[in-house]
């Protein structure tokens, strides 16, 4: 028998409309009689497939996914590692808005996965008739339930994306999400299409959560992540024409708590303007300790460290090769937030990790 547990957090899935006619999402024992009938999931078991079983948890806040925070990610991370060694794959039910965020957050709060990982929402609430969710949610589970996917996922209109490399790419249809710069690791139709040679390895004993030891060291890790985020921020700047470095230092050095961190959105391959003033706000920015990741706007392919004149290498941002900007902020606080120092967080973020960039020639 193959157990997912399915955690609700709330999101456009499990919403309703409320007497002012606004969508807000049920509590979680009220959604999980949604989900109960939705057609193949009565009794907590999978309609074709007789092996696979689901339970239901989630936490007494629900969330509008526009309001997770980093503390969030933690807590989503702490409740799968109570119950990882009572199940066989896991399901986060989540709203679609931050949901690239948190999906990229759990894969480097999770390191050592040997079960997967799933992610999965809708564009639609589950309570309305015309909707993607009861798909999303039977493909969810029975992902989780039967292919051995080490590592988060984000399943999403029959396909199954790396979590750390997907985007929400639309914000009505029900192909909501893309992986732009790395294929899906499973797509489901009328058979599932496994695409393995994509998948990340199974870990060795000596990192996997299998291992209880290994847990209760990711746990204890975990219950010191919430202090050391109130500490600190990072932020993300969209380059734009025109703009000031007034606008550029007030982001990076005039916050509270103060940045420790930035991802800059540049043009194409990590351009930005060569004005003095704007590269003198980021070098200052630079030498007050802030670790700068030189991102870009554009959806598909990679940044290029100095590949042009206009690259921002030269005031020591580091280039994010392809990855997408939700995995450069979620990796930056998870680094940041485990105590290393700016300079060792500039070496670990061109590196990966869990499968978040492709490292190619500069």
């Amino acid at each position: 028998m193959s157990r997912v547990y399915v955690l609700y957090t709330g999101g456009t899935i499990g919403c309703v409309t409320n007497p002012d006619g606004a969508l807000a999402p049920v509590p979680g024992a009220e959604f999980e009689k949604l989900a109960l009938a939705v057609p193949g999931l009565s009794d907590h078991r999978v309609q074709d497939y007789p092996d696979l079983s689901w339970t239901m948890g989630w936490f007494d806040r629900t969330l509008d996914s526009s309001n997770m925070t980093p503390a969030d990610w933690v807590a989503i991370a702490r409740r799968l590692l109570s119950v990882y060694d009572q199940y066989d794959g896991f399901v986060v039910l989540h709203g679609t808005d931050s949901m690239a965020y948190s999906a990229s957050a759990l894969s480097f709060l999770l390191p050592g996965l040997s079960k997967p990982v799933v992610f999965s929402g809708s564009q639609v609430p589950l309570s309305f008739t015309l909707s993607d969710a009861p798909a999303n949610l039977v493909g969810a589970i029975v992902v989780a339930g039967t292919l051995p996917v080490p590592e988060v996922c984000v399943y999403f209109d029959t396909r199954l994306l790396r979590g750390n490399r997907s985007s929400k790419v639309d914000a009505n249809r029900f192909a909501g999400f893309d992986s732009p710069n790395f294929p899906p690791l499973a797509t489901v139709g009328s058979v599932v299409a496994r695409n393995e040679p994509y998948w990340l390895p199974m870990p060795d004993k000596s990192v996997s959560l299998a291992e209880p030891d290994n847990r209760s060291r990711r746990l204890a890790a975990l219950d010191a992540l919430p202090a050391a985020l109130a500490g600190f921020s990072v932020v993300m700047l969209w380059l734009y024409p025109g703009i000031r470095a007034s606008t550029v230092s007030a982001m990076l050095t005039g916050t509270s708590p103060a940045a420790k961190g930035a991802v800059l959105l540049a043009f194409g391959e990590g351009n930005g303007p060569t004005d003095p003033d704007f590269l003198g706000a980021l070098s200052a920015a630079v030498k007050a300790g802030v670790v700068l990741m030189d991102n870009t706007q554009v959806q598909r392919g990679a940044v290029l460290p100095g590949a042009y004149a206009t690259g921002l290498g030269a005031v020591g941002a580091v280039g994010a090769y392809d990855m997408t900007p939700e995995a450069s902020y979620a990796k930056l606080v998870c680094l940041l937030a485990g105590g290393l120092d700016a300079e060792a967080v500039k070496a670990a973020m061109p590196v990966p990790q869990a499968g978040e960039l492709t490292v190619i020639g500069d």
